[in-house]
């Protein structure tokens, strides 16, 4: 049995469109990953930039939005602002808790 040399020339044209498609694809998916983890380095170098240095830690009951010391000084200063059981506790001499 003989090959048909138009047969063998298709099979092997396909075989070579197929391989070329795959080696491309291949390396770009290879490029992707370099520049997607050049990227991630890049933030990697930021951050050990940023963590380089110190930074001062706030304490967190000293802030502008500790509620509840803001709120206990309103109502010692306007006791109108209590409720009714605040009111009674410092009647008491109790301390005022919100």
């Amino acid at each position: 049995m003989s090959t048909n040399p138009a047969i063998a020339g298709t099979i092997l044209r396909n075989f070579s469109i197929i391989t070329a498609v795959a080696l491309t694809g291949v390396y770009a998916s290879d490029r992707i990953i370099s520049i997607a983890s050049r990227k991630q380095m890049g933030i990697r170098g930021e951050q050990s930039i940023y963590n380089a240095s110190v930074h001062p830690e706030q304490d967190p009951l000293d802030t502008i939005l500790d509620r509840k010391n803001l709120m206990n000084a309103a109502k010692a200063r306007k006791p109108w602002n209590m409720t009714l059981a605040e009111k009674e506790r410092s009647r008491r001499g109790e301390a005022v808790e919100h």
